[in-house]
């Protein structure tokens, strides 16, 4: 294979990557998963091209290099990324990170902040809502996990549409990052794979309850409602927020928005 990438192992990722795993030994990418917090890691060893990761980590050093066109965005509610609390948001004092995230973290303490007026103190955990809340008044969880939960009692704060509420823009919630070895030829790939993505949403949806244990009408409405993949402008403009909102509030001493790199047409044969 002439690639190797790193993706998050979420459902949230799946269209962005089937069509790699359905071609095979003829693909010219292969993937690997791992959870966000460890990505970064992968790249800076080269053990991989590009990642897809958390994108705090995109606007965290200058030098950075962003697939054009392909994010895991959401343009309102996310479903997958959500706070949890036993008290009104207006009174944690507590709050459970997820340590296998690093954006939506940072996310939840900014939207606790600018939107509910406080300022928990925050501690990583496993992504276990018992476990989690058995010792904070909240917890963020993420991905399939934040999906699978149902939060029966507790007040339940969607990051993404809280992000909305504040900023009237989309969240970028991840992007394909990379180095010098985030070619041109690359972003095709990635971008070729994100449009075959889409348009077999239906394969992806059909085995996520077997894979997940969500429910299908809830995996149909999450990718046919939720998800947001291609990134355009106004995408970009909600990256750049954040940015701009990690510095406000100390995440970053300086966002650096990263160079994005177009992708040259390619001829991949995608399966059927």
């Amino acid at each position: 294979m002439k690639y190797t990438i790193g993706s998050v192992p979420y459902l949230n990722a799946k269209p962005l990557v089937r069509m790699f795993e359905e071609l095979g030994e003829e693909s010219p990418v292969h993937v690997i998963y791992e959870v966000p917090s460890k990505l970064p890691s992968m790249l800076a060893a080269n053990t991989v091209q590009a990642i897809m990761v958390s994108s705090i980590e995109s606007l965290r050093n200058p030098g950075n290099r962003v697939a054009e066109g392909v994010c895991i965005g959401s343009q309102r509610e996310v479903l997958s990324v959500r706070v949890f609390s036993k008290v009104p948001p207006v009174e944690i004092k507590t709050l459970a990170l997820d340590q296998s995230s690093m954006t939506s973290n940072a996310l939840a303490q900014i939207v606790l902040a600018e939107g509910y007026g406080v300022k928990p103190k925050c501690g990583p955990m496993l992504p276990s809502l018992g476990e989690m809340l058995a010792e904070h008044d909240a917890c963020v969880l993420i991905g399939d996990n934040g999906m699978r939960e149902q939060g029966e009692g507790l007040h339940i704060l969607d990051l993404g549409l809280e992000w909305f509420k504040l900023r009237n823009l989309p969240f970028v919630w991840a992007v394909w990052l990379g180095n010098q070895g985030l070619t041109p030829d690359l972003a095709g790939l990635l971008a070729n794979s994100e449009h075959w993505g889409e348009s077999h949403l239906e394969r992806v949806i059909a085995d996520a309850p077997g894979n997940t244990g969500i429910p299908l009408e809830l995996c149909d409405r999450y990718f046919k409602e939720i998800m947001h993949y291609p990134m355009h402008e106004r995408e970009l403009e909600g990256l750049r927020e954040f940015g701009s909102s990690l510095e406000k509030h100390g995440f970053l001493d300086r966002a650096y928005f990263p160079e994005i790199v177009s992708p040259e047409s390619n001829r991949l044969v995608a399966p059927l």
